[in-house]
């Protein structure tokens, strides 16, 4: 799709006008190009320094900047605009009439798409202005858009603070609620986290351009849940002084007073990363991936920055897997250490008793949280030191959250702008610090990014997905994932060579790759300049590659979402359902036999016997059999988006009827025994 149908399609029409001139400054790009000498590999200082005018790379620069400055105005009046209305709703929340409710509601909901709408302008802002100039480079034989765009991050436009608007949106509506049940309702609650979590996941892949879409759909049901923030700290942008005022007149470009104005201290997304650990041979991968029961894995977690403080707390994770048939719900537990102490606890060196004696001492935590806490060190301990484990992996993720601050039932996450670090070090680390700092350095290898947002819905004694959840997912298109996991596409892309066994969803991720390294730029290659030209006048915006277009189903029952192999085969189940077919089978054999020793038998009455006895026994096969492949069915059924926890895979008249059948033959035999006898 190209940029002027991308914003005919999706831009809002009070913002067509503002955005890049697209199409104007793409002909410019040709007719420069038409103009211009020929091409030249580098920038040569008459460029920078032209003082007539006349170059194309200076006409091309003055365009930009006046398309710039453009863009920066508008995004900054825009959230101006848009932070004061949130303000003044906010406001009015306070006092709302049973008549004024719905108005009120309908004129947040429109304040929320003034939101998705400044993020869509935005985006597409910057993808036109890094289209262009990577087209004038290739054009006029020069390189200087990576230098152009890497400007771009420094420009008002990019760094409109998204965050205070998503936050007002949530106090909003937050405040709209009040009004409705006419109570506040915990408001001064700040989330804890627990010291476990026993939850129901499912995961969804979300394209970025839809994460602000999601957000403000989100925040209209359940509130933001900021850790360590209550929702009275977060009205602190109520304040009067909250938003400075801009002179967007007289502002300069290379004004870094626009960012600051804008860098608030409060975030609805955080910094969160965790380090997991495994042994060189990727024994907890594995296990993990062939989904064996009790399979764990450890990690160590921390929220926002780490400054390597001594009294950071550093939360030691152990998770669990357990199948859904053996009643046990897999499971998130931890343990808090300070940073200080981390190193030695990796190396197995560290005094877990001393150090929760002296939590004792101290009175923290109560006795059962540090009674769980201990239990859980001991067993990363020993788990280190039995495995070989040692840093392997590190993700690194922005993170908001939504849920009441006093109940654990319902909890969405959304994680964004994910980054995969290599974390292996030969001896694991063998001297401090623990893992990789910020200065250490790393190879392009080192590092993926993940292109997609990861949306988690838990969900805790709660059933089903609720409805308005539901038709978000399908507004967004979300993907649904079956078992995703960080630690699995980590290692998988960082350390491929290590694991024998690769994630279901990677062949849709290696396609991705391999077409991003035959982009765009390929179609230039080699081609005369003459050509350029008409090749870029004829070809779209771009191809979409900024995601992978993975192989998906849509989800059955009018969900509407996407399905992204969900009804992959449990080979356990599976082979479970071939060994009760066997054990059912084995009964059967019983009976047949009887009946083939009653069949001969000189008797008449005994051989009737014998005659229902096998036709009973075909019937119990034709049985059997039927059973198997209705249960094999409800198998492949069951891991799909309406799944029913509760429901059974077996047949509860099956072990009935098996008994039954046993029961017969044993009559029958004794029968025929005690007759003969009696015969004798």
């Amino acid at each position: 799709m190209g940029f002027t149908e991308a914003i005919e399609k999706e831009a809002k029409a009070s913002y067509r006008p503002y955005y890049l001139n697209y199409a104007d400054l793409k002909e410019l790009v040709i007719q420069l190009a038409d103009e211009a000498e020929k091409p030249r590999s580098r920038l040569m200082s008459a460029d920078i320094m032209d003082d007539t005018g006349q170059r194309p790379i200076t006409r091309f620069q003055e365009t930009l900047r006046a398309e710039l400055k453009k863009v920066n105005q508008f995004a900054c009046s825009q959230h101006e605009y848009v932070f004061l209305g949130l303000r003044k709703l906010c406001d009015k929340c306070r006092k709302l009439a049973k008549t004024d409710v719905e108005p009120m509601r309908q004129s947040i909901r429109d304040m929320g798409e003034e939101i998705v709408a400044l993020d869509m302008y935005v985006r597409l802002n910057y993808i036109g202005f890094q289209k262009l100039t990577e087209q004038f480079d290739v054009l006029l034989g020069v390189s200087g858009s990576a230098l152009f765009v890497s400007g771009l991050h420094c420009e008002p436009f990019c760094n409109i603070r998204f965050d205070d608007l998503l936050i007002l949106l949530g106090l909003a509506w937050a405040r709209l609620r009040t009004a409705e049940v006419a109570a506040e309702q915990s408001k001064d609650a700040t989330w804890v986290p627990p010291e476990s979590f026993i939850r129901n996941t499912s995961k969804y892949w979300v394209r970025p351009d839809k994460v602000t879409l999601l957000k403000t759909r989100i925040v209209e049901h359940l509130p933001y849940l900021i850790f360590g923030a209550s929702q009275t700290e977060q009205e602190k942008l109520l304040e009067p002084f909250a938003l400075l005022d801009l002179d967007y007149e007289g502002m300069s470009l290379n004004d870094s007073s626009a960012e600051c104005a804008y860098s608030g201290a409060m975030e609805e997304s955080q910094l969160l990363s965790s380090v997991y650990f495994d042994s060189p041979d990727a024994v907890c991968y594995q296990e993990r991936i062939r989904r064996e029961e009790g399979a764990r894995l450890v990690r160590f977690r921390w929220y926002g920055e780490n400054k390597w403080e001594d009294d950071k707390e550093i939360f030691v994770e152990r998770k669990i897997h357990h199948e859904g048939w053996g009643g046990k719900k897999s499971a998130k537990e931890r343990s808090i250490i300070p940073q200080k102490d981390i190193f030695q606890f990796m190396k197995g060196e560290f005094d877990i008793d001393g150090y929760f004696a002296k939590l004792a001492a101290e009175g923290m935590f109560s006795e059962k949280a540090r009674k769980n806490m201990k239990a859980i060190a001991v067993e990363v301990d020993q788990m280190i030191k039995s495995k070989r484990l040692q840093p392997i992996i590190r993700t690194s993720y922005y993170r908001c959250a939504f849920q009441l601050a006093t109940d654990n039932k319902v909890r969405i996450s959304l994680d964004t702008q994910m980054s995969l670090l290599n974390e292996f070090v030969d001896s694991g680390h063998p001297n401090l610090p623990w893992c990789h700092m910020g200065s250490a350095p790393l190879t392009k290898d080192d590092i993926y990014r993940f292109p997609y947002a990861i949306l988690e819905i838990k969900l805790q004694d709660v059933s089903d997905t609720p409805q308005w959840l539901k038709e978000t997912l399908n507004e967004i298109g979300a993907i649904q994932v079956h078992k995703f996991s960080k630690f699995q596409h980590a290692m998988a892309f960082l350390h491929p060579s290590r694991v024998p066994i690769l994630p279901h969803w990677h062949e849709d991720f290696q396609d991705w790759h391999n077409k991003k390294d035959r982009s765009i730029s390929m179609r230039f290659k080699n081609r005369p300049h003459r050509d350029m030209a008409s090749v870029l006048r004829s070809m779209s915006f771009a191809e979409d590659l900024t995601v992978p277009d993975p192989r998906k189903m849509i989800a059955p029952t009018g969900a509407g979402h996407f399905l992204k192999d969900m009804d992959n085969l449990d080979p356990k189940a599976v082979f479970a359902n071939e060994r009760t077919l066997l054990h059912y089978a084995e009964k059967g054999m019983y009976s047949g036999a009887l009946a083939v020793l009653l069949l001969n038998d000189d008797t008449h009455w005994v051989k009737v016997m014998g005659g229902g006895l096998a036709m009973a026994t075909a019937i119990f096969y034709l049985w059997i059999l039927k059973a198997y492949f209705d249960r094999l069915q409800d198998i492949v059924g069951r891991s799909k988006v309406g799944k029913n926890s509760m429901a059974r895979l077996d047949w509860q008249a099956g072990p009935v009827l098996g008994g039954a059948l046993v029961l017969i033959v044993l009559l029958l035999t004794l029968a025929k025994g005690l007759l003969r006898k009696k015969h004798d």
